[in-house]
């Protein structure tokens, strides 16, 4: 390794400016010396534990030999060795994750990027834990963690810990290390852990002898030393004596490890022996270009010297590093020279580590130093990488310390201050900052110099407002892709877009932070189909996550939405505001969830204050008026809900909330019936939304428009606008949005139908797609109770099959889950249902004994204060089925294009794969659900087709095409699909054949091909 690779001897992976380097030595086994004493009956006793039970924790004080017995297990064992030495600064847990996967990769390969990629999708690093233990399947590796009592202060690190423990498999083993007991769980793993502890690793007589023999200390008496030391093996040979019956300390030191190291082991050295130690203890690893450093001369002779000596040491070449232990008591020594020889020996230190491009160690070094000016000087990068990768605690805490130095003309940590603003939303305070700066003459400057601090002010100020400090600073900014971000959002405020000649590529990802911005200005212009593209940095994931469940919810795939939502509610302790007042109210309201889209939306208000951001208080009072239209069907509310927003600035100023502000209130207007002012809000703000690009409100403006200017007569312009949005929906790459305008005003979809001349139109494909669709979906995502129902009938109640006595209480559970979540069935109607309609003795007791088992076996799923003879699903408890799940993907799927579209059709086809529908049971209404669902599945099998037609997957449509019209051949749409897949693959044979299969499916109906199917046929064999 070259000395730019090395600093203080700290040996790192990866090139000196890479954030995310590796310790090697902290993932290297330590050597075992050849004067190591071989202790048999603990290597034995090790093994065979090790060999027996998947998890071993040897508990005992420092220098009892721990890592030496289990080196010396782990060359017996026939096992891979992962090693990982822990220090005090992986209780941060994602460190902790970087570095066991570092430790298990030198092992298995194939196991290198599964945390840093799971981290970097910002899961719960519990989880990246469990995945990082699956990922250990198929190896007998043996891990071992080392000097884990650092941890046992970490709540969360030992978490992490755990759940690697419990996600091990079988074929793998793990070793904990530590001083004291930790509090790992170890769910369900009992009887496969053991324990080491202090008695068995203390020293018996002979090894004792051994160990003293093989050290030349002969003249000690064994069992003398036995007796001083408690058996303690490093008390023999060099540490201390620690045992509860030694506790005074040698050597003037209080501390007895200490005095047991000052009186023998310091003290037999040279006055420069012992000064060259103390000395280099501020050094991680001692080597002759580190120590000369620190203005020790003569080092590489010094260290031939001390190599000779017997030293709690350990060797790597010339290289030197002190036993933990034995380096905190040198520490301790050096601490006793004064603060100022201590500072001079750190700040040469990290000079050292600077011109060995380990910023961030430096910067420990000068801080722990107080020399918080030279920290000033070199803080900016390693301040902005921290950031970058999202160690915002650590940046934080580097802005606290230097907050004494800090000074008005100090601009270098505006860009990484404005960065921990915004990803925090605390976008007051980063306008606080851009403001302190421009009274002190300093935003310019720092603009020019910082591209992205640029865009940063500029983000800071829109959500303040204030678009003409945004459009100064955006000026003032060096060019670059930062600053085009800013520009791209610009498009929310700016009345047109400007011409793609004039701002080619704007909108496009750079790989750098400010692509969070970009992500977040696609959702707001509904350019909703660029959000698929996950952002490469790290703090843009991290400050965009939230707005990419705005992405699913607004095309519709609402299942994605909640569970990243719930991911991301779960992963953080600091929740987006975004996420939580503005993203969980629609989406709660989405699933049907209205009493919690209220509170959401109404507790959000107080955390969107503190942000200090306009922008999110308008969006708040937005959704509160569009609920109080669509939930509670009250236009007063609604208007009332709009009066702040329609007296502040920002409800004129900004284009995009213009405009949105203009779709409520024309929405209003039209529940009120009030045409002319509906016309009078939404024309202009259709009319401005197509000039400026804005896509995001643009199809349900122009439904609303279309179902205006047909009440006032208009026809031409009401068609017009049903065009538009049309248009709108397919720049959307989501037909979800006018789905729901059209849901509202289906006559605007009957009416544009009616100008249809073929049945095979887009409109005729939204009309579809509208009957398909299905309310409800809080019934089936994040249900508690599900209910199984193809191939087999079974209960799963939260994740676990349970098993109620009666086969009639699982099929009573899915009649009632099937009719709805709400809706109460008599007992007449169970009888009618469930047995034929009989009404004796046998059935009505039989009846009960049904409902009593599926109390017990599913508790509180039946209402109880219903009234007599009537029993419905208790309202707190959710259940679904999987025939819902089915009829849930396909109205999801409407929404979608694409290979998105085809991906859930198949998902729905593989849950009816799994079997017959209620398997054993005939009861009229399973037969009628499943004569239902038969037809459901000839749909989605069809749409499934027509999807993998789209995506070029020509072959898969044929394969679900002929099951299509087997099952029904006078489908006629199917066999103009047919006719396209043999003109996509250059046969017009096919084409002519699978029109005249058509005409006799047809004839036996005594009817022929429609004109539609008659000029696709003619069109194709041109």
């Amino acid at each position: 390794m070259n000395e730019a690779e090395t600093a203080g001897g700290v040996s790192v992976t990866g090139r000196p400016d890479n954030p995310d380097w590796i310790i090697r030595r902290k993932i290297t086994p330590p050597p075992l010396g050849p004067t190591v004493t071989r202790r048999p009956r603990v290597e034995a006793l090790l093994t065979r534990l090790i060999e027996q039970h998947r998890l071993v924790v040897v508990y005992a004080s420092a220098g009892a030999g721990k890592t030496t017995a289990v080196l010396q297990a782990a060359e017996r064992l026939e096992r891979p060795l992962a090693w990982l030495d822990l220090d005090t600064t992986d209780v941060a847990t994602g460190r902790l994750l970087v570095y066991l996967e570092a430790a298990l990769a030198r092992r298995i390969p194939a196991i290198r990027g599964v945390a840093s990629g799971a981290l970097a999708a910002n899961l719960a690093h519990s989880e990246v834990a469990g995945l990082l233990a699956e990922a250990v399947e198929g190896s007998d590796v043996l891990v071992v963690l080392d000097d884990a009592e650092r941890l046992a202060d970490s709540p969360a690190a030992l978490g992490v810990v755990s759940a690697f423990v419990n996600y091990l498999p079988a074929s793998a083993r793990l070793v904990l290390l530590s001083r004291v007991e930790l509090a790992v769980t170890t769910s369900g793993w009992g009887p496969w852990v053991a324990a080491v502890g202090e008695e068995d690793l203390a020293l018996t007589v002979q090894e004792a002898a051994d160990a003293l023999e093989m050290s030349g200390r002969t003249d000690i008496d064994p069992v003398e030393a036995l007796i001083e030391t408690g058996g303690w093996l490093t008390g023999v040979l060099f540490e201390a004596w620690r045992s509860t019956d030694h506790v005074i300390g040698l050597g003037g030191e209080a501390d007895p490890l200490h005095g047991y190291l000052a009186t023998q082991i310091l003290d037999q050295l040279d006055p420069a022996d012992q000064d060259f130690l103390v000395t280099t203890a501020v050094l991680q690893e001692v080597t002759p270009r580190a120590a000369e450093a620190v203005g020790l001369r003569g080092a590489s002779s010094r260290l031939h010297a001390l190599r000779g000596r017997r030293l709690p040491v350990s060797w790597d070449g010339d290289r030197m590093r002190c036993h933990p232990r034995f380096r905190e008591f040198l520490l301790r020594r050096l601490e006793r020279r004064g603060e100022e020889e201590l500072r001079r020996l750190r700040m040469a230190y990290a000079r050292l580590l600077l011109a060995s491009g380990h910023d961030e160690e430096a910067l420990e070094e000068l801080f722990a130093a107080d020399a918080l000016d030279e920290a000033m000087a070199v803080v900016q990068p390693a301040l902005e990488r921290a950031i970058e990768r999202t160690d915002f605690p650590t940046a934080e805490r580097w802005l606290e310390r230097l907050q004494p130095v800090r000074r008005e003309h100090h601009v270098a940590l505006a860009g990484a201050e404005l960065m921990l603003a915004v990803v925090r939303e605390g976008y007051a305070a980063g306008v606080r900052l851009a403001d302190r700066l421009d009274a002190a003459g300093r935003r310019d400057e720092l603009a020019k110099a910082s591209g992205r601090a640029a865009g940063l002010m500029a983000w800071c100020y829109l959500h303040a407002g204030r678009p003409e400090d945004m459009r100064e600073v955006i000026e003032s900014g060096v060019p670059g892709p930062d600053v085009d971000a800013a520009r791209y959002a610009m498009r929310m405020v700016d009345v047109e877009a400007p011409p793609d000649d004039v701002a080619p590529g704007l909108g496009a990802l750079s790989g750098g932070p400010l692509d969070a911005l970009v992500m977040r200005a696609h959702f707001d212009l509904g350019r909703l189909q660029e959000m698929d593209t996950r952002p490469a940095s790290l703090w843009a994931q991290r400050a965009a996550d939230s707005w990419m469940v705005s992405g699913l919810l607004a095309t519709g795939r609402t299942a994605e939405a909640f569970e990243l939502y719930h991911r991301l509610v779960d992963a953080v302790s600091e929740h987006s505001v975004w996420l939580q007042a503005l993203v969980g109210p629609r989406l709660m309201a989405e699933l049907g969830e209205e009493e919690a889209a209220w509170r959401l939306l109404r507790d959000g208000r107080e955390r969107i204050a503190g942000t200090g951001s306009v922008l999110f208080e308008a969006y708040s009072r937005l959704i509160e008026a569009e609920f109080a239209l669509r939930l509670d069907h009250d236009p007063a509310a609604a208007t009332r809900a709009l009066r702040p927003l329609v007296a502040s600035s920002i409800g004129r100023s900004y284009s995009l909330i213009a405009e949105h502000l203009a779709t409520v209130q024309g929405r209003i207007a039209l529940a009120q019936d009030d045409v002319d002012a509906a016309i009078a809000h939404l024309r202009p703000a259709v009319q401005g939304m197509q000039r400026g690009g804005r896509l995001l409100h643009l199809p349900a403006a122009a439904v609303y428009l279309s179902e205006a200017a047909w009440r006032t007569g208009d026809e031409d312009a009401a068609d017009t606008a049903a065009d538009v949005a049309l248009e709108a929906a397919r720049g959307q790459g989501s037909t979800h949005i006018l789905l729901n305008a059209l849901a509202e005003f289906p006559d605007v979809l009957a009416r544009r139908l009616d100008l249809e001349v073929t049945a095979e139109s887009a409109w005729h494909e939204l009309g579809r797609a509208l009957s398909a669709r299905v309310g409800g979906l809080g019934e089936v995502i994040g249900a508690a109770v599900h209910v199984a129902e193809f191939g087999r009938t079974a209960v799963i109640l939260n994740g676990q099959e349970v098993k109620p006595r009666l086969a009639k209480s699982v099929e009573l559970l899915a009649y009632l889950s099937n009719r709805g979540e709400r809706e109460h069935a008599t007992r007449p109607q169970l009888l009618d249902a469930l047995f034929e309609g009989r009404r004796d003795e046998s059935a009505s007791s039989y009846l009960r004994q049904a409902i009593l088992h599926l109390r017990k076996a599913v508790p509180d799923v039946l209402e109880t204060e219903t009234g007599p003879g009537v029993v419905r699903l208790a309202s707190r408890v959710r259940v679904t089925t999987e025939s819902k799940r089915v009829v849930s993907l396909l109205a999801q799927a409407q929404a979608l294009r694409g290979a998105d579209r085809l991906g859930l059709l198949l998902d729905a086809l593989a849950i009816a794969g799994r079997g017959d529908y209620l398997p054993g049971i005939r009861s009229g209404w399973a037969e009628e659900r499943r004569a239902q669902l038969a037809e459901i599945l000839k749909d989605v099998r069809f749409q499934a087709a027509e999807a993998a037609y789209e995506t070029g997957s020509f072959r898969h449509a044929e394969e679900l095409l002929a099951a299509v019209l087997r099952a029904d051949p006078a489908r006629e749409a199917g066999w103009r699909l047919q006719m396209r897949l043999a003109h996509a693959v250059g046969d017009s044979d096919r084409v002519l054949a699978a029109y005249r299969s058509c005409e006799r499916a047809l004839r036996e109906l005594g009817t022929k091909p429609s004109a539609t199917t008659c000029a696709l046929v003619e069109d194709l064999r041109r």
